[in-house]
C-alpha cells in the first residue's frame, strides 16, 4: 500500500480587495525561517485551522480583511483537492480541482468536524486518503468510545511552538486526564492498525467474559509481528525486482556455471596430479644420480690416488735400475733385476688403473648428463604446475567464488521472498481471523477488560527507528532509545525527557513524530505521510527575558544534521518546518526554501504582503 496520505501544495490566503497571500510546497523537506512576527506560526495555525482546528488563526493586524483560508492538496493516488475554510463562520467547502481551477468548480460544503453518519466532512475525507478505516476508540477505561477522527492523526504530525517544547508525550494534544485514555488509544491505533470498534459500552454486568478477546489480543500481536516481518524482508528485497521464477532462472544459470567452472577446475587438478606424480618420480631419480655421481667421484679418487702411488713405484724402480754396483744393504749381496721384476707388474697396474679411471669419468659425465636431464624435466614440470596453478588461482577459484557467493545470497533472496509471500498469506489468514473474532465480541456483547498496551516488538521497532534519527542529527554521541510504556514517551540513554531543557524536548519530540511517520510506512499502516512543526531548533524567547537558557540550546551540528537529514527526502513523504534560523547553502538549494526578512525593503517580509513589498 504505497498511494495512501497526502502533501500540501499551496496555502492561500483571500480577502476582497486583498492581495492574494500564498506559500507553495513540495513533497520533501519545506522549510520556512524568517524573524519573529513574520506569519510563520499563522501559516501553521492555518493549516490546522484546514484540517478541522477548533481555534481561528490568530487575529494579527496583517490578516485584516482576509476571510478565507485556501488548501490545495494532492493524493498519492494521483487526485487534487482544494479545502477552503471561512475566518468568519468557519464553514468548511471542498473543490474537487485545484486552487487555480475553483472559480470553474462548484464547491461542496462539507462538515468541519468528524461525523461518522455523514462522510462529507473534512475528517472523513482526509482519513479515506489516508486509507485509514479507523472507527471508534476508547475513551475511558469503561469502554465508553468516541469516533477516530482526522484529528487524532493531526496531534501526532503536526507540533505547535508550544506543544513542541512539552515535557508530556507528543501523543497528548494537551496536558488534560480526561482526554487521556482517548489520546493513548489513538496512539495504539495509529501504531498497531487496530481500532476499538469491538468496544461498546455494555452495562449489562452478567456477561461472561469469554476468551475471544485474549485471543484477539494474540491475533493482534501476531499481525504486527508479521507486518514488521514482511516490512524487513521487502525492506532487504526493496533493490530486487524479480519474480520467484525469476530467481529461480537465475539459481539455475549461476548452478550451470559453477558446474561448468567446476569441470574445468577438476580437469586441471587432474593434471596437476598427473604432474606432480612425474614430478616426484623424476626428484627421486635424480636423487639416485645425484648419490650414484657421488659415489663415482669417491671411485674416482680413489683410481687416482692409487695412480699416484703406482707413479711413486714406478719412479722408486728407475732410481733403483741405476745402481748396478751397490749391494744389497741386507744381504750384502748384489741387486738381481730378473728376480724382482716389480717394474712389469707396477706398469701393466699402471695401465688397467687409468683404463678403469677413464671408464669411470666417461660414465660420470654420462651420468650428470641424465642429472641434467632429469633437472630440466622438473623444471618443465614445475612450470607447467605453476601455470596451472595460476590457472586455478588467479581465473577459476575467483570466479567459482563469486558465483557461489552470487548463488548464495540469490538462494538467500529466494528464500526470503517465499519467506514474505508466506507471512503475506500468513497475514490474509489473521486478518480474517481478527474480522472474525471482532464480529463474535460484538453478536455477543462480549464484555472485555480495556487495554491500551502496544506489542512489545513494535514498540522496540518504535524506538530503533527513532534512535536512528537522532543518531543522524548527532544528537548525542552515543544514544539508545527505550520505550517509557507508563508515560507513553522515549527516553534517552536512562534519562526521560523531563531532565532535559526546552531545546532538546523540541528536538526529541520532533524525533518522535518523525519516528511515527517513518515506523508507519515501515509497516504499510495508515498515516497522512506528513509532519508539520514550529520551531523545532529554536525556542521562543521574549526581547525582555533576561533567563539564562543556554541549557536549552541545541549545536550547532545538531542543526546542521536535523535539515541535512530531513533533505534527504524527496518522494512520498513531505516535512513542513517553520524555523527562525537558516540551514546552510547548501541544504537551501537542495530543499524547497522560502525567507521570510521581517524587512518591507528586503525580498519577502513574511507571509502576507504590504503594501511596499516587492515580490
Amino acid at each position: 500500500m504505497n498511494n495512501y496520505g497526502f502533501y500540501l501544495s499551496k496555502l492561500n490566503l483571500r480577502g476582497k480587495n486583498k492581495e492574494h497571500a500564498e506559500v507553495t510546497f513540495y513533497q520533501g523537506l519545506n522549510l520556512i525561517s524568517g524573524a519573529s512576527d513574520t506569519g510563520k506560526t499563522f501559516i501553521f495555525q492555518c493549516i490546522d485551522f484546514v484540517f478541522g482546528g477548533r481555534e481561528v488563526p490568530k487575529n494579527i493586524d496583517e490578516r485584516k480583511g482576509y476571510d478565507a483560508v485556501f488548501l490545495e492538496l494532492h493524493t498519492y493516488s494521483g487526485g487534487i483537492l482544494t479545502l477552503k475554510r471561512n475566518l468568519t463562520d468557519k464553514k468548511m467547502y471542498k473543490y474537487d480541482c485545484g486552487i487555480n481551477n475553483i472559480d470553474n468548480v462548484a464547491p461542496l460544503e462539507i462538515k468541519h468536524q468528524h461525523d461518522k453518519e455523514d462522510p462529507e466532512n473534512i475528517s472523513s475525507i482526509l482519513l479515506n486518503i489516508c486509507k485509514a478505516p479507523y472507527k471508534n476508540v476508547v475513551k475511558n477505561q469503561k469502554g465508553v468510545t468516541l469516533s477516530f477522527s482526522f484529528r487524532d492523526f493531526v496531534h501526532i504530525t503536526m507540533l505547535s511552538e508550544k506543544r513542541i517544547i512539552n515535557s508530556i508525550s507528543p501523543i497528548y494534544p494537551e496536558d488534560s486526564i480526561y482526554t487521556k485514555t482517548k489520546s493513548e488509544s489513538a496512539f495504539r491505533t495509529i501504531m498497531t492498525g487496530n481500532d476499538d470498534s469491538f468496544y461498546t459500552e455494555n452495562q449489562q454486568k452478567n456477561n461472561a467474559k469469554l476468551g475471544v478477546k485474549a485471543k484477539l489480543e494474540i491475533v493482534d500481536s501476531m499481525i504486527l509481528d508479521t507486518r514488521i516481518s514482511i516490512e524487513d524482508i521487502a525492506s532487504e528485497l526493496e533493490s530486487e525486482n524479480f519474480d520467484i521464477e525469476e530467481f529461480e532462472r537465475e539459481i539455475s544459470f549461476l548452478k550451470n556455471q559453477i558446474s561448468s567452472k567446476n569441470f574445468i577446475l577438476n580437469e586441471l587438478e587432474e593434471q596437476r596430479s598427473k604432474h606432480w606424480r612425474n614430478l616426484q618420480e623424476l626428484k627421486s631419480e635424480k636423487l639416485l644420480l645425484a648419490e650414484t655421481i657421488q659415489r663415482f667421484n669417491l671411485l674416482r679418487k680413489n683410481y687416482e690416488s692409487d695412480l699416484n702411488r703406482l707413479d711413486f713405484i714406478e719412479e722408486a724402480i728407475f732410481y733403483t735400475e741405476q745402481l748396478v754396483d751397490v749391494k744389497c744393504p741386507v744381504c750384502d749381496g748384489p741387486f738381481n733385476s730378473e728376480e724382482a721384476d716389480v717394474k712389469t707388474a707396477v706398469l701393466v697396474e699402471l695401465q688397467k688403473t687409468k683404463m678403469q679411471l677413464n671408464d669411470l669419468i666417461s660414465t660420470i659425465v654420462e651420468t650428470q648428463g641424465k642429472e641434467q636431464a632429469k633437472e630440466s624435466a622438473i623444471n618443465k614440470i614445475n612450470l607447467e604446475i605453476e601455470q596451472i596453478d595460476q590457472v586455478i588461482q588467479r581465473e577459476l577459484q575467483p570466479v567459482l567464488f563469486e558465483f557461489k557467493h552470487k548463488i548464495d545470497n540469490m538462494l538467500d533472496l529466494r528464500d526470503k521472498f517465499k519467506m514474505m509471500q508466506f507471512n503475506e498469506e500468513k497475514l490474509k489468514e489473521l486478518i480474517r481471523s481478527q474480522e472474525e473474532l471482532k464480529e463474535k465480541i460484538e453478536a455477543k456483547q462480549v464484555k472485555v477488560e480495556f487495554n491500551n498496551s502496544i506489542n512489545q516488538n513494535s514498540l522496540n521497532l518504535f524506538s530503533q527507528i527513532v534512535q536512528g534519527i537522532l543518531t543522524d542529527w548527532h544528537l548525542e554521541e552515543e544514544i539508545e532509545v527505550k520505550f517509557n510504556e507508563e508515560k507513553k514517551d522515549i527516553v534517552i540513554n536512562g534519562k526521560e525527557k523531563e531532565g532535559f531543557g526546552k531545546g532538546y524536548a523540541a528536538i526529541l519530540n520532533s524525533a518522535f513524530i518523525i519516528g511515527v511517520l517513518k515506523y508507519t510506512i515501515k509497516l504499510g499502516l495508515p498515516h497522512p505521510r506528513i509532519v508539520i512543526i514550529d520551531s523545532p531548533l529554536t525556542t521562543y524567547k521574549k526581547k525582555d527575558t533576561k533567563t539564562d537558557e543556554s541549557e536549552q540550546a541545541v549545536k550547532e551540528e545538531v542543526k546542521d544534521a536535523f535539515f541535512k537529514s530531513l533533505s534527504k527526502y524527496k518522494d512520498n513523504v513531505q516535512f513542513i518546518i517553520l524555523e527562525n534560523i537558516e540551514p546552510k547553502k547548501e541544504i537551501q538549494e537542495n530543499i524547497n526554501y522560502c525567507r521570510f526578512t521581517g524587512n518591507k525593503s528586503i525580498n519577502r517580509y513574511g507571509f502576507i504582503p504590504t503594501k511596499s513589498q516587492d515580490y
